[in-house]
Formats: structure tokens, sequence, C-alpha cells
């Protein structure tokens, strides 16, 4: 007869166990075209100004300031063709002039240009080093790149960078009632959700993932697939069959290929989560409920993720007022699906067996292991999806 949870694991307890059980990624130069929403391994120094060469703010006419000094519109200046010339936005200021004039304050006359409005040294002129100087930092390490830094980094004619490599990440589904697409639904049976939502999940977060497909409850079976993915990847995860049904194999499985150190966290939802060693590879098993094994991806396997790459990027964050009054569970800390409606967090409490409850949400709040009540119109912090 399997045995009950016995005492949980703290959720800090068990995301500092996870912090223990994987390494940081290698580093691996990629050119810049290959590099969007890759975690940089170093700092980028700018090697050059930008621009690197002053140029024209404006459309107009290049000139000295101070030939111009005087203008208005009822006493106009009149500089002759050496004293001026025509220009536009973006191109080198010649060598000895040091401002523009608009061209809407212009009126041309043959070889003279009549000035309506005086300009000082330096007006609607780009300076060089004026976005870029040269021996700053541009990027820190653990910098996510996004599309906006990757234009900066082709602004230094940087081909290559050096990011962190991708986690390589072993993931399968458990269960006998669970079905492939491809296969016909029968009573008793569901399709396999898991899969879908924890392998594009770790695609979100950049990672390699190998699919080692759907295995039934039968321990020989699940002992294989664990080696296979301590064979092929950083570290195994695994849904369901970690709870204390007659069927659930997973914890007698990684007890006789290696180790056991966690089973059940004091989470709400998602406690029958177990953490384990395999061939020095981390086995994480996530609860067999959507819900559940989804929010402990979020609250476990991305920060572990984030640290295996030395991602320093600031979670997409708000906070709003709660729609309702929350009781949570003192001891257990609760991952609370939200969705923003009216300015307001709206709870989506469907129960961790439904497939809707995170599709519905918009993010997620976090209730510590000592908070009981969360009032009515308190303000709190959403962590966006």
């Amino acid at each position: 007869m399997k045995q009950g949870f016995g005492k949980l694991t703290s959720f800090q307890d068990a995301k500092e166990l996870l912090y223990t059980l994987v390494k940081e990624t290698d580093n691996e130069a990629i050119p810049l075209e290959n590099a969007l929403h890759r975690v940089l391994a170093e700092d980028i120094i700018a090697s050059i100004d930008v621009p690197h060469f002053r140029k024209a703010a404006m459309d107009g006419y290049a000139v000295n300031a101070v030939t111009t000094f005087g203008a208005s519109n009822t006493h106009p200046k009149v500089l002759q063709k050496n004293k001026y010339i025509e220009i536009v936005t973006g191109a080198p200021m010649p060598q000895k002039m040091d401002a523009v004039v608009m061209v809407e304050y212009t009126e041309k006359y043959d070889d003279t240009l009549r000035c309506s409005k005086a300009v000082t040294p330096g007006e609607n002129v780009i300076p060089v080093g004026s976005d870029i100087t040269k021996g700053t930092v541009l990027l820190q390490k653990g910098s996510q790149l996004n599309p906006r830094s990757i234009g900066v980094l082709a602004s230094q004619r940087i081909k290559k960078i050096r990011v962190k490599k991708k986690p390589v990440i072993a993931y399968f589904s458990t269960g006998n009632e669970i079905l492939s697409l491809n296969e016909k639904l029968t009573e008793g049976k569901i399709f396999d959700i898991n899969s879908f939502t924890i392998e594009n999940a770790l695609l979100e977060l950049r990672c390699e993932t190998i699919n080692l497909g759907i295995v039934k409850d039968e321990k020989e079976a699940i002992k294989k697939k664990i080696l296979e993915g301590t064979e092929k990847a950083d570290f195994v995860l695994l849904s369901g069959g970690s709870s204390l049904g007659k069927r659930d194999y997973i914890v007698e499985s990684v007890q006789d290929l290696g180790e056991v150190l966690v089973h059940g966290i004091a989470v709400k939802p998602g406690k029958p989560t177990l953490i384990g060693k395999v061939n020095n590879k981390l086995v994480l098993g996530l609860p067999g409920y959507p819900t559940s094994a989804l929010s402990n991806f979020y609250i476990l396997v991305v920060p572990l993720i984030e640290r295996m790459v030395s991602r320093t990027s600031k979670k997409n964050t708000i906070t709003a007022p709660l729609s309702k009054k929350i009781v949570s569970t003192i001891g257990r800390y609760e991952f609370l699906a939200v969705k923003i409606e009216n300015k307001k967090a709206v709870p989506v409490q469907k129960g961790s067996s439904a497939i809707t409850t995170l599709a519905e949400a918009d993010g997620f709040i976090e209730i510590d292991e000592n908070t009981e009540v969360l009032n009515k119109g308190e303000n709190v912090d959403i962590t966006l999806f």
C-alpha cells in the first residue's frame, strides 16, 4: 500500500533545491540574425560612436549660426552662395558649418538664401556619439535579446554574438487514460493535453525539447523513459503518476534508478510534485491535472530555466485591485489565476482539473504561506503570461 505524502516541503525550499540540481548552460557564438530571444553571455561594449559623424536633424540649409543672428520674419538675413549648403535629414554636416536652418524658414532666390529665423550653434544638428558613445556598456550579460537590442548590436557591426546555450529538456506524459491526438476518443480516456502545454511553454522559454511521448502506468516503461531522458537532456520533466494512486509509479521508478528528494510540495494547486535525481540529472514530476501541471511549471520551472541561462530580465507584472475576497490556506503557497476585467483582478477558479482555467487567465498572483486572506479591493501584483 502506498504511503501518504508525509511532511510537505515548502515552496521556497523546493525551489532552492531545484537550483542545486541543474547547471548553468555553456556559451556559444551564433550569427546575429539568429539571436532573437537568446540570452547574452557577456557584456557588449560599444566599439564605435553612433552616429560617428555630425549629421543634419532636419531638411534645410547648413550654415554658420552666427550668420543668422538677428533674422526674423520682418528682417530676414540674406546669405550669399558660399555661406549656406542645402542639406537633407541624416546627411553629413559640412565641416565648417554648425547649424541647420529648417527649410520652412528660408526662401531661395538664385544664389542667395533669405533666412527668417535665427539658429544657435548646434541647432538641428545631431552630434557625434549622441546615441551611443564608444566604450559604454550597451547591453549587459543576462539580457534577453529583442528586436530593439538586436538593432543596437547591428549599429556596432556585430555579426556574431556570444549567448547562453538553450537548455535541453526531455518531457513525457504518463497515464493509461492518456491518448495521442491520432487515437480515437473512448469512454474513460482523455487526450494528451500536458504534452502540448508543457512543451510549448518550454519553447516559449527558448528551450530545446525532446518529446518522449506518452508512457503507460508501467514501472519498467517509466524507468526506461527516465533513463532515456537523462542520457539526452539537461533534466527530465514529466507529468502524472506522482500522486498516491495504485498505478502512480513515478516515485518507485525514481527510487529504483536514483533518489527521491521531495515528494509533495506545500503549494496549491500542485501538491503531488516529485523532485528526484537519476544519473546526476534532475527528474521533476509535475501533477497530472493540466492546471496544476502548468501552474507548477510557471512557479518552479520558469525560474529554474532562467537560472540555467543566467537571464536577468524582469517579470512582466502589473498591479490591480482584487474583485473579490480570497481566503487562502496557511502553510500552503498558492498560485491563483486571474483575468483582468474593468481594471480589476478577477480570480479564475474552476479547479485544477479544468483545462480552461489558465486559457481564460491573463496572469497569476502568488499568495505566500503566511497569508490567509486577501480582501476585496486590495492591490495585488499580477505576473502576466
